[in-house]
Order: C-alpha cells, then structure tokens, then sequence
C-alpha cells in the first residue's frame, strides 16, 4: 500500500519540477511568491488549529524563499532598495507570527506578498506576448 502512494505522487513531483526546469526567470519569480503565500496561509492555518510544529515549519519556509528573493536583489536598481524593504518587513512579520503564533502580523504580508506576484505576473504575460508577437512576424 505504501509503495502506491510514492508511486502515485512522483508524476506530480516529476511535472512540478520540469515546470521548474523550464520557466523563464520571471515565471520563477512568480513561482516563489505562489510557494511564498502557500507557506504564509499554510503557518497562518496551523497558529489558528493550535498545531505549533506545523506553523512553525511553514512559516519558517516563507523566510527561507524570503531570503532566497533577498538574495537575488541586484543593487544596482533602485527598485531592489525598494523590494528589500518590503521583504524586510516580511521577514518581521512572519517572525512576530511565528514566535507569538499569532495571525495578525500575516494579513499585511499577503496582502503585499499578492500585490507584488501580481505586478511580476502582468510582466510574464507581458513578456509572453512579445515573444508571441515576435515569432507571428518571423
């Protein structure tokens, strides 16, 4: 029984990462802000069933993506001082949560985590369509 559910579920895993292999740099920058949100309600979900290891583990893998996008700023621009601060406010806050499992400090987070998925989504679009406009004239 056991060995059909590992074989049941490693489609998915197989599907999921050639989604990975293949995205453009934008499409995984979405990605990490769908992962990143995931994470944030999955922590906010276990403060609210009292499960604290389950909370804990979630919102511990929202800091971790957090720290991954920190870690691709390129300074040069002057929208990744801007997106620094943001993630930075993050970080806190979904720490706050985590230390005091409380929900409170997650409901702002979300907020800012699906407005800015949403901007990078626009531009994935954005970016399809050129390429869809470039190979009609070729």
């Amino acid at each position: 029984m056991q060995q059909m559910v590992m074989i049941n579920s490693r489609p998915q895993d197989a599907y999921r990462k050639q989604d990975v292999l293949t995205a453009g740099p934008v499409d995984l920058i979405v990605m990490l802000y769908d992962a990143l949100k995931k994470n944030i309600i999955l922590g906010k979900r276990g403060i609210e069933k009292k499960d604290v290891p389950g909370a804990h583990k979630s919102l511990m893998k929202a800091q971790m993506i957090l720290t991954e996008l920190i870690n691709s700023l390129d300074m040069n621009y002057e929208i990744s001082a801007e997106l620094l601060d943001l993630y930075e406010f993050a970080l806190k806050n979904i720490a706050d949560a985590n230390m005091q499992k409380n929900i409170e400090p997650l409901g702002p987070v979300i907020e800012m985590v699906d407005s800015i998925r949403d901007a990078w989504k626009e531009i994935s679009a954005m970016n399809r369509g050129q390429i869809k406009l470039g190979e009609e004239r070729a």
